[in-house]
C-alpha cells in the first residue's frame, strides 16, 4: 500500500506543476534537514566526481592552450630549413676585390672551409666542448643550472645550438624565463635534426655579432685585422670568440685590457681542451692585443660612386625578380679592375689636393682674405651661397623678420659662418674614368674626392659643357669629308651673321704666332678656335658664306657625329657653337666616345656589370656588350688618332696643348689625347687614349659658379685635369701587379702615309725612334 502512495505521489510531482512547485518550496524551507545520510553521501560523492571531471577538463585544456602558446613561438619547418640571414649584396672587380656592399646588417656569408680552424677550436673550447657529443641541449649544464642559482652564480646552460637558435629566430626572444627557455631547447632540437655540426658552427660564426657591429666573422676579421676569416691566428680568433659574450665591454678597440683579460679566458680553455700547448698558451697569455682596425662602414666600400651607379642600374632588376638588394647576399661582378681603380682613386685625391692650393692661391691677393679677389669680382656669389644655407632659412623665423636686409646683416656679422660658406663652396671637385676601347669595359671610376661629402657623381650624372674636348668631333667630321691634317685654314677670326644682323665672331684668347695658314694638325694640336669655326662653312657645304644660318646643316653633322659615337646630345641645339664644346656632356660619355677614335672607327656601349649571382653562387643574370657599330671608317679614326698624338707631342715649331704628358709626366708611350677649358674657365678636361684603354678627367666646382682665373696657371685643362690623367698612368705602370700594355697604335691595311702627309711638301714624316711603342720627331 505504501509503494502504491509512493508512485501514485511520484506520478503526481512529475505530471502536476503547481503540486512539484509546493513540494520544491517545502524542501527549501525544511533545508533539507529530512534527507537521509545514504542520500547525502551519494550527493558529495556526485559533487566530487563532477569537480574532477572539471578539474581534469581544464587540466587538459591548459595542457593543450600552453602547448600551443609555446610552439607558436617556434620557427615553422620551413623556416628551420631556410634561416632568413640578412646578407649584404656585394660589388665586386673584375679580378674579385670587394668594390661595394649594401646591407641592413653588415654580414658576408662564408663557408666552414674559409673560416681559420682556430676559430672553430676557441669557439667550442669556451663556449660548449661537449658540442660534438651532445644532440642540441647539454644535460650535464642544464641540471647544473638549479645549483648554481643556488649558489649565486647566473651561470647559462646554452649549447651553441640553443645559441644560433637565437641568433637565427629573433621571435624565440631573449628575455630571462622558462618560456622563451624551452622554446630555445626545442628549437635546438629541430636545428640538430636538420643540419650537421659543421652547418651549425658555420651558421653560428656567420649569423653571430661581434664587437664594432660587425656582423658575421669575416667582416669582424676584416674589421678588426684588414684580412679574412681563413688567415686568423690563434690569439686573433681567441679575442674575436671572447668578445661575443659582450661586444661592448670585450671590445679590443675600446677596451684594450678588458679585451685581453677576455682573450686569456679563452686561451686557457683551449689549452684546458686541449687545442694548443701549455708552451703556446704561456707565450700568447704575455702578448697584448694587437688591431689593424678597418671601420666596418668603410671597410669593403673604397669605390662608393661606382658601387652607387651599379645600385641604381639593378634596382630595376631586383624589384622584377623580387630580390632585395640589403639582405639577399647578391653578387654583383663588375669591369672594373682593382689594382688600376686603387690607383685611379690615388691619383685623383692626390692631384686634385694640389690644384685646390694653387686655385685658392690665385684667388688671392698677397697679404688678403680668403679668396678675396673672387669675392670682388663676384660680388653677389656670396649671398646666393648663404641662402642655400639651413641658417639663413631659419633666419627668418628665429630672428622675427621678413627682411633680407635684416637676416643678411646678421649673418655677415658672422666671420666665422662666412668664412666658413665660403670654403665649403669653393670646394673643387674632379671625377676619372677610364674604359678598355676594344670591349667598352669600364676599368675605372671615381666619381668625386669624397663620397661621404659629396653624392653627386661627376662621372655620368654631371654634365658640363665640353669646351675643347668637344673639337675632335668637328674635325672628324671634316676627315670624314676628305679634308686631310695637311689642309691648310687662316688663323683669324671669321665672322657670321644671324637672321636679325647680328655678329657672330668667336677667336681665341690670342693669335698664335707664326705663317697665317695653318694646318688642321697644328690647328687641333694647338686648339685654335679659328681654325675650327673656319671648318664649319666647309662641311656645312658653303664654303664662302658668311651666313650664320647656312652653318646649321654642318652644325647638324657635328651633332651627329657626336651622338653615333656615344654622346647623348638628346637635349643639344645644332647651333654653330656647338664646334666649340657648348655641348654639355658627362664624362663617361665623352670618353666612351674617344673609345671610337683608339678601336678604328667602331663604338661599343660602356659596359659596368657583367654578371649578378645569388647567395650560393648561382648565376642569375648576364651582361654582355653590345653589338659593335662602325661609326667612322677605320682611316678617318687613324688619321684623328695621328692627329691627336699631336696634341701630346707638338711639332717642330709648335707645342701641342697636352705636351706636359711628355715633357712633365714622362709618358713617352704611344698616347694621343685632348685637353679642354670651357670659355668662363668653370670647367677643365683631358682625355688620353692608347690602344688598351681610354682615360678622361674633369676638374671643377661643385657649383657652376666656381671659375678658374682667366688665363692663370691652373685655369686650363692641361694643368688641372691633365695631371691627374698623368699621375694615374705612371703609378699604374710602375705596379708590379698590373700588366701595363706599351702597345702603339697601328695603322689599318692598305693606309698610306699620303693620308697624313701632302707628299708634295717637305712636312716630315713620323719614324719609330727604337722604343716600342713611342712616335717621335
Amino acid at each position: 500500500m505504501g509503494d502504491s502512495n509512493n508512485r501514485d505521489e511520484m506520478d503526481r510531482y512529475f505530471s502536476d506543476p503547481e503540486y512539484r512547485r509546493k513540494k520544491i518550496e517545502e524542501r527549501n524551507q525544511s533545508g533539507g534537514s529530512q534527507s537521509n545520510p545514504e542520500q547525502q553521501d551519494n550527493t558529495a560523492r556526485q559533487k566530487l566526481i563532477h569537480a574532477a571531471g572539471i578539474a581534469m577538463l581544464l587540466l587538459l585544456l591548459g595542457g593543450g592552450a600552453f602547448t600551443f602558446f609555446l610552439f607558436q613561438g617556434l620557427p615553422s619547418i620551413e623556416q628551420l630549413e631556410n634561416p632568413d640571414t640578412a646578407i649584404a649584396s656585394l660589388v665586386k672587380s673584375r679580378d674579385g676585390v670587394v668594390l661595394d656592399k649594401f646591407f641592413y646588417e653588415n654580414r658576408r656569408w662564408v663557408t666552414l672551409d674559409e673560416i681559420s680552424p682556430n676559430v672553430v677550436d676557441a669557439l667550442v673550447a669556451v663556449e660548449d666542448h661537449r658540442f660534438y657529443d651532445h644532440w642540441g641541449i647539454d644535460m650535464v649544464r642544464t641540471l647544473a643550472i638549479p645549483y648554481h642559482l643556488m649558489m649565486g652564480r647566473i651561470q647559462g646552460g646554452s649549447t651553441l645550438t640553443q645559441q644560433l637558435a637565437r641568433n637565427l629566430y629573433k621571435k624565440i626572444g631573449r628575455e630571462f624565463s622558462v618560456i622563451r627557455k624551452l622554446r630555445e631547447m626545442i628549437t635546438a632540437i629541430q636545428l640538430e635534426q636538420n643540419y650537421t655540426k659543421r652547418e651549425i658552427i658555420e651558421m653560428y660564426l656567420n649569423t653571430v655579432e661581434y664587437s664594432n657591429s660587425a656582423m658575421g666573422i669575416e667582416v669582424a676579421a676584416e674589421t678588426h685585422y684588414g684580412k679574412p676569416a681563413a688567415d686568423l691566428t690563434i690569439s686573433e680568433a681567441a679575442t674575436l670568440v671572447g668578445s661575443v659574450n659582450a661586444v661592448y665591454a670585450y671590445n679590443p678597440r675600446l677596451f684594450p685590457e678588458r679585451s685581453k683579460q677576455r682573450q686569456n679566458v679563452v686561451l686557457s680553455q683551449m689549452q684546458k681542451r686541449g687545442f694548443i700547448s701549455e708552451e703556446v698558451y704561456n707565450k700568447l697569455a704575455e702578448e697584448p692585443i694587437s688591431l689593424n682596425y678597418h671601420p666596418p662602414s668603410k671597410s669593403g666600400r673604397e669605390s662608393r660612386y661606382f658601387g652607387e651607379y651599379v645600385r641604381q642600374r639593378i634596382m630595376e632588376w631586383t624589384k622584377e625578380n623580387g630580390y632585395d638588394l640589403y639582405r639577399d647576399g647578391l653578387t654583383i661582378h663588375t669591369t672594373i679592375d682593382s689594382r688600376l681603380q686603387k690607383h685611379a682613386e690615388q691619383a685623383l685625391k692626390q692631384k686634385l689636393d694640389s690644384v685646390q692650393s694653387k686655385f685658392v692661391d690665385e684667388w688671392t691677393s698677397p697679404g688678403g682674405e680668403y679668396m678675396d679677389r673672387y669675392w670682388k669680382k663676384y660680388p653677389g656669389f656670396l649671398r646666393d651661397y648663404i641662402r642655400e644655407t639651413d641658417r639663413y632659412k631659419n633666419a627668418f623665423s628665429n630672428y622675427n623678420t621678413d627682411q633680407e636686409s635684416v637676416v643678411f646683416d646678421t649673418l655677415l656679422a658672422d666671420s666665422a659662418f662666412v668664412d666658413s660658406v665660403k670654403r665649403v663652396n669653393t670646394r673643387l671637385q674632379a671625377s676619372f674614368v677610364s674604359i678598355n676601347p676594344k670591349n667598352g669595359r669600364i676599368l675605372t671610376w671615381v666619381g668625386g674626392y669624397d663620397y661621404g661629402n659629396v653624392q653627386y657623381d661627376h662621372v655620368y650624372q654631371s654634365t658640363r659643357q665640353a669646351g675643347s674636348t668637344f673639337k675632335p668631333f668637328v674635325y672628324a667630321v671634316a676627315i670624314d669629308n676628305g679634308y686631310r691634317p695637311y689642309h691648310k685654314f687662316s688663323k683669324y677670326p671669321s665672322k657670321f651673321i644671324d637672321r636679325a644682323g647680328r655678329t657672330w665672331a668667336p677667336t681665341d684668347p690670342s693669335l698664335p704666332s707664326g705663317p697665317e695658314m695653318v694646318p688642321l694638325r697644328q690647328g687641333l694640336a694647338r686648339s685654335l678656335n679659328n681654325v675650327t669655326v673656319r671648318l664649319l662653312p666647309e662641311i656645312s657645304g658653303h664654303p664662302n658664306t658668311n651666313k650664320l644660318a647656312d652653318l646649321e646643316s654642318g652644325a647638324e653633322k657635328i651633332k651627329s657625329m657626336a651622338q653615333n659615337m656615344g654622346i647623348d646630345m638628346s637635349g643639344v641645339k645644332p647651333y654653330p657653337s656647338i664646334a666649340l664644346g657648348t655641348a654639355e656632356v658627362s664624362l663617361l660619355d665623352l670618353v666612351s666616345a674617344y673609345t671610337t677614335f683608339a678601336n678604328q672607327g667602331v663604338h661599343i656601349n660602356p659596359i659596368a656589370i657583367t654578371r649578378i649571382e645569388d647567395k650560393e653562387g648561382n648565376v642569375l643574370e648576364e651582361y654582355h656588350e653590345e653589338y659593335p657599330q662602325e661609326v667612322i671608317s677605320k682611316e678617318t679614326a687613324y688619321i684623328m688618332i695621328d692627329m691627336m698624338r699631336g696634341v701630346i707631342r707638338g711639332g717642330e715649331d709648335y707645342h701641342g696643348t697636352g705636351v706636359r704628358l711628355r715633357n712633365v709626366y714622362e709618358v713617352n708611350q704611344d698616347v694621343a689625347g685632348k685637353t679642354g677649358t670651357t670659355q668662363d674657365a668653370a670647367d677643365n678636361w683631358f682625355v688620353a687614349m692608347m690602344p688598351h684603354i681610354v682615360m678622361g678627367a674633369w676638374v671643377g666646382g661643385e657649383d657652376r659658379k666656381i671659375r678658374f682665373p682667366e688665363n692663370t696657371y691652373i685655369g686650363q685643362g692641361a694643368r688641372s685635369a691633365l695631371p691627374i690623367v698623368g699621375t694615374f698612368i705612371n703609378s699604374a705602370k710602375n705596379d708590379p701587379e698590373v700588366n701595363w700594355s706599351y702597345d702603339a697604335f697601328e695603322a689599318p691595311p692598305g693606309f698610306t702615309q699620303s693620308l697624313l702627309y701632302d707628299p708634295e711638301t717637305s712636312e716630315e714624316q713620323p719614324i719609330k725612334d727604337g722604343r716600342k711603342g713611342r712616335i717621335g720627331w
